[in-house]
């Protein structure tokens, strides 16, 4: 029987052209547990051609991993996870819903068909979580040895059908509800005998909570004998005419009561008929008014007691007969529209107090009332006095005995402070929206569509955008949808749009995109507004622009690591000056000595390039410093050259050399006699584009013979060695016998700093001498 439904079915490569039979036909399923579709199960052979040959939503899920085959209309339910689903496992699949249909999954795999409907399924098919309903059937695939290979599942998704139950039995619910509560009484009869069908809550009230459904009204209401009741029902059932009642008296025995109760009744009898025109039942509605007749009759008989009851009244209470004009205001009626004599202006046409559109709103008034209905309207009219005052005004009908409109009741209150409240509160809107407007920080109010509709000034300048284009928008389409690096950017990732469905707040920091496309970073704390019931009804969005601070933190870290390199730097320059002074100096009080001469001239050093913020240093202040301390010796120094500025690793180096030159010279050399000089000169040379080098000359004349020292010292080794391997230039030391000279020459390291427009003239020369007075040292 198998192999002739396998023979009646085509093979996958000629199903139809469905796109299902076309994926499946292309999909690489050699990575697959299901291997190669020739070599596919007959009963997965089956099963897939049954499921690409229906219209019905269907798929299968094979093998040890379930993997998982649909068919075209299957796709709709799959939504975005369609096409990637093919072939992966059930449960990765439908992983949003796996704990939830897990279990059924596990019946069919033991061998139990399943078959559920209407089953409400939370799930996330197209990125967003959404409830749906389905009826569906799973039926385990069984192998030729009669064991379970997968499952076979037939879905029809109800989503529709259960949303339209729903609604319908929400709207049966409501009517009935309106039914049930509506003020007037309410009831329907069926049949020639009038049996009671439904009755509304004041209609069992009226007839003393009696237990009337499925009663005639003879049977329910037997006080109603003799009262024409059941006389006029028959009519209205025999003829289909409704019957309409104004103050009906009625006499019923209520349970409180040991003697009939008179009751008054405006009531209608409507037939109700079938589409063939004939009547089935009785449709009864009314309002008990025996209030309003009982208030009538007292108000007749005592209408003294009824205008003490006014003046009672801060508003202003006026009587009209059915021709608008004035009969009666009350006492306090007068107070308020400052009315002297009453006299003076009864019979008056009430609506001519009303002038402009109050006028035609007065007009309206009086018809609706004597229409029988109620009218109510705001609007400014002046006192007897003058005195302007606005009025919120309500005109109804005054019934006769028989509910006829025999005169209007017009009720005016004075709500000019109400009036001047409202104009308060504008002006408070107004300054909060000049607040909002002048404030620094960015506000962007969502609604709970999260679509802009409110941003301050402070918003548009930072975005770009006004108001106008922003409005209706989402704030993550304006400043939200890309990355720095250019990618997309879901809003599932946005931290400012999970305030709104996660309903907390959002504090954080995010990347900006304004009008113009640059980016630039904010710190951002999103609000969800809540109404009275705890709703979620849109998002208050702070942001402020942080590049700012961000410069700020990045400037902070690189001052950080330059101070902790310069620190380093520091203490193991100090660290050679000591050691090396140490080694080259036999008598602790010399070396001492040459260590605080040393230190001395890197702590002038630093100075200088302390004064410059460390970014560069003047060539002239770097020699001033070097050589200021051997001025009191009446010795000679001259120097020339152009203006220059070192970098400070250039500044440091030199400053070093010049103090151990300068030392030596004043020990050994030409400044340890009284006509000893020394000549320090020093030039710019160009050098076929690349930076300038910078060429200086250290000469020493009329001092002692000179001689080339035994062994080399401190000063030899920075000079010849340390030196020149910091600043990667040349340096020679010539021990001429009338004269030591030092010639230095290195490539400037930025070109940059050869010249300062503002640093005076581009050559000069200084001399120091012990004529200079203290005072003038700093100059000379």
């Amino acid at each position: 029987m198998l192999k002739f439904a396998t023979e009646r079915f085509a093979p996958l490569s000629e199903i139809g052209m469905s796109e299902m039979s076309s994926l499946i036909r292309v999909h690489d399923w050699s990575n697959s547990a299901l291997g190669a579709v020739d070599g596919w199960p007959t009963s997965l052979r089956l099963y897939s051609d049954l499921m690409l040959a229906s219209k019905q939503p269907m798929f299968l899920a094979w093998g040890s991993e379930l993997a998982f085959l649909y068919n075209d209309a299957y796709t709709e339910i799959l939504g975005k996870k369609h096409p990637h689903a093919l072939g992966q496992p059930f449960y990765q699949v439908w992983s949003d819903i796996w704990r939830q249909i897990r279990p059924l999954v596990e019946r069919v795999l033991e061998g139990e068909a399943v078959w559920v409907e209407d089953l409400c399924i939370p799930m996330q098919r197209n990125g967003f979580e959404e409830e749906a309903w389905f009826s569906f059937s799973y039926t385990p695939i069984k192998g030729d040895a009669g064991e379970v290979n997968g499952l076979f599942c037939a879905v029809t998704e109800t989503t529709g059908k259960v949303l339209a139950e729903q609604q319908g039995r929400g709207e049966r619910e409501r009517l009935r509800q309106l039914f049930q509560q509506a003020p007037g009484i309410m009831a329907m009869l069926r049949g020639p005998n009038h049996i009671f069908e439904l009755a509304n809550e004041a209609y069992t009230r009226l007839i003393g909570q009696r237990d009337i459904i499925g009663k005639t009204v003879r049977d329910a209401l037997p006080d109603l004998a003799g009262q024409g009741f059941y006389e006029l029902l028959d009519e209205v059932f025999r003829t289909g005419t409704p019957y309409v009642g104004r103050a009906v008296p009625v006499q019923l025995n209520l349970p409180h009561g040991n003697e009939p109760e008179q009751l008054y009744l405006n009531f209608v009898y409507q037939p109700v008929k079938d589409k063939a025109g004939l009547v089935t039942g009785i449709f009864v509605e009314g309002f008990d008014v025996t209030e309003n007749i009982r208030t009538e009759e007292a108000l007749r008989s005592s209408e003294e007691f009824t205008r003490r009851i006014l003046e009672s009244s801060t508003d202003c209470i006026k009587v009209l007969d059915t021709k608008a004009q004035l009969q009666f205001m009350s006492e306090g009626g007068m107070k308020v529209m400052e009315v002297d004599d009453f006299g003076a202006i009864k019979s008056c046409d009430w609506r001519d107090f009303w002038s402009g559109p109050q006028h035609l709103d007065a007009k309206l008034a009086v018809e609706t009332a004597l229409a029988g209905g109620t009218a109510r309207f705001q609007g400014p009219t002046l006192t007897m006095k003058g005195t302007p005052r606005w009025w919120d005004v309500v005109v109804t009908p005054i019934h006769g005995r028989y509910g006829e409109v025999e005169r209007l009741l017009s009720v005016s209150r004075d709500i000019t402070s109400i009036k001047h409240s409202e104009v308060a509160l504008h002006e408070t809107q107004r300054r909060l929206n000049a607040v909002l407007d002048n404030a620094s920080v960015s506000v962007f109010l969502m609604n709970d569509q999260q679509e802009c509709v409110y941003m301050n000034a402070a918003a548009e300048k930072l975005t770009g955008f006004s108001l106008a284009e922003a409005e209706g928008r989402t704030l993550h389409s304006l400043i939200h949808h890309t990355r720095p690096d250019g990618s997309p950017y879901p809003i599932e990732d946005c931290p400012i749009d999970r305030a709104f469905p996660e309903r907390h707040q959002t504090i954080g920091e995010d990347i900006f995109i304004r009008k113009d496309g640059t980016f630039y970073p904010v710190a951002f704390t999103a609000s969800p507004i809540q109404d009275a019931e705890s709703k979620t009804v849109g998002t208050i969005i702070e942001v402020r622009d942080i590049s700012a601070e961000k410069r700020s933190q990045q400037q902070q870290r690189i001052l950080i690591d330059e101070l902790n390199h310069r620190v380093k730097n520091t203490l193991a320059t100090v660290q050679s000056i000591v050691t090396q002074s140490l080694r080259n100096e036999a008598d602790p009080a010399e070396a001492r000595s040459s260590i605080e001469g040393r230190l001395i001239m890197l702590s002038r050093a630093h100075d200088v390039l302390t004064k410059e913020t460390w970014e560069s240093a003047r060539l002239h202040d770097i020699i001033d410093e070097a050589t200021s301390a051997f001025q009191a010796a009446g010795t000679r120094i001259t120097t020339d050259g152009p203006e220059v500025r070192l970098t400070p690793r250039e500044a440091l180096s030199l400053s070093m050399a010049l103090h151990e030159l300068a030392t030596n010279a004043l020990k050994h050399g030409a400044l340890s006699l009284d006509k000893g000089t020394v000549s320090l000169v020093w030039e710019l040379l160009p050098d076929r584009g690349r930076p300038l080098r910078l060429r200086l000359k250290w000469q020493e004349k009329d001092g002692p013979p000179v001689s080339k020292p035994s062994r080399r010292g401190f000063g030899s080794r920075l000079l010849e060695v340390g030196l020149a391997r910091e600043l990667n230039g040349d340096v020679t030391v010539n021990y001429a016998v009338d004269g030591l000279t030092c010639d230095i020459a290195f490539r400037l390291q930025d070109h940059s700093c050869a010249a300062a427009p503002n640093d005076g003239p581009t050559t000069s020369t200084r001399e120091h001498s012990s004529r200079c007075s203290p005072a003038k040292s700093a100059d000379c």
